[in-house]
């Protein structure tokens, strides 16, 4: 079961929830909204209902428990301007605490902080814990064994008292007029439930050293993707949601890589999304990620959600992660699938490259762009017009 832990000096008295409750754990969220949310025949276009309801989170005896709050209406168990941050981590105690505080350090202070422990064995939990004991805004939650980011993001939408929506990575942090700045967006145009921000990467010493650009940020940029299948360029850090868009549509699929990708390819083609030119977070560069270790299912995965955002808009049935990629890869011909390779391959260098470059790793960045070079010299090319009007942005918003 998921564990919330109070602050060390609360004497804790656990109630947990009765697995049969679990699909009324918070009004609107449930196994029949998630799963009638879309009618396709992917297993994998739902959020796993059954996979979920094991997990029954236990809190402390509170005026109203989760049990109580749950046969209420929604009105009264969420609450207005509000925003709800998700936070799964797993062994960032180096990072978690400054993460934490360029949240509770912002110009709004109608917040909590959702911080969900997917099993770390570092001192991940006293830092936070000792945080939570000075600011009840953060609430901690511990996985009873490792479900991976997008679970633990899943089961804390269900857990989140907010109107709003946000998510802020352990290893990243906000500007202090990050929540002010999208909820006022999000004020400005009634029509979208989402909205983003760009970023600014921060290299292994902590240093802001680039501009990561976004995507849309104006209507006609919008109607691209809602029409004509371009992908969103909004990373979760720097997205803020209305919770009932998400309720709508339900949470991140249970992709190995790039569920990130997919949820907000449907969110913005649901409910639309703008984003603002500011940088309004930061983006660590550690290298170490899920996508490096599996950078061919990310690729693959990512081309999938392209393929369904056309398939969606021409009315078709879309298809499963699994489904393409026995179509698009493995039923491939021969020399065809060994170009699909190079090209997958040669990306995932170029991009190695980069996170090289902004860490001043000169040697890595050579091997890297070497290689990039030999599989793909065209990459190379776009490569370089990239950080070109990267370091022009940069300049812009320095």
């Amino acid at each position: 079961m998921v564990t919330q832990v109070e602050q060390p000096q609360t004497k804790i008295k656990s109630k947990v929830m009765k697995s049969q409750n679990i699909g009324t754990f918070i009004p609107g969220l449930n196994a029949k909204n998630i799963t009638n949310r879309v009618s396709e025949s992917a297993s994998e276009k739902k959020l796993n209902t059954e996979k979920v309801s094991t997990a029954s989170p236990a809190v402390a005896e509170a005026p109203t428990t989760l049990e109580e709050s749950a046969a209420s209406e929604t009105s009264t168990t969420f609450h207005p301007e509000k925003v709800s941050i998700i936070m799964p981590t797993f062994n960032a105690k180096d990072t978690i605490g400054e993460a934490i505080a360029s949240a509770l350090n912002g110009t709004h202070e109608n917040l909590e902080i959702l911080v969900i422990d997917d099993c770390s064995t570092d001192a991940t939990e006293k830092t936070v814990t000792d945080m939570a004991a000075k600011d009840q805004r953060i609430k901690y939650y511990k996985n009873p064994t490792n479900l991976g980011a997008y679970k633990s993001r899943n089961l804390m939408m269900e857990a989140a008292t907010g109107q709003f929506i946000a998510f802020l990575d352990s290893d990243d942090t906000w500007e202090p007029n990050k929540l002010e700045e999208c909820l006022k967006m999000l004020k400005q145009h009634p029509e979208i439930k989402s909205v983003g921000h760009a970023l600014r990467y921060i290299d292994k010493r902590g240093n802001k050293v680039g501009y990561i650009p976004t995507y849309p940020t104006n209507q006609e940029e919008l109607q691209e993707v809602q029409e004509n299948g371009t992908i969103p360029w909004v990373f979760p850090t720097a997205l803020v949601v209305e919770r009932e868009a998400i309720l709508e549509i339900g949470g991140f699929l249970e992709w190995k890589v790039a569920a990130d990708t997919e949820f907000m390819a449907r969110l913005a083609q649901k409910h639309g999304m703008l984003a603002t030119k500011m940088p309004l977070g930061n983006y660590r560069v550690l290298g170490n990620s899920l996508s490096d270790k599996y950078w061919l299912d990310k690729r693959l995965a990512i081309d999938c959600v392209k393929e369904n955002q056309l398939r969606r808009i021409r009315g078709q049935s879309e298809l499963t992660l699994s489904e393409y990629r026995e179509i698009f890869f493995q039923n491939l011909p021969p020399l065809k699938k060994l170009n699909k390779l190079r090209e997958i391959a040669a990306t995932r260098f170029m991009r190695k490259a980069g996170e090289s470059w902004l860490n001043r790793e000169i040697l890595s960045t050579l091997v890297y762009g070497i290689a990039t070079t030999a599989l793909n010299p065209q990459a190379t090319v776009h490569k370089i017009q990239w950080m070109k009007y990267q370091k022009r942005l940069n300049q812009e918003f320095l």
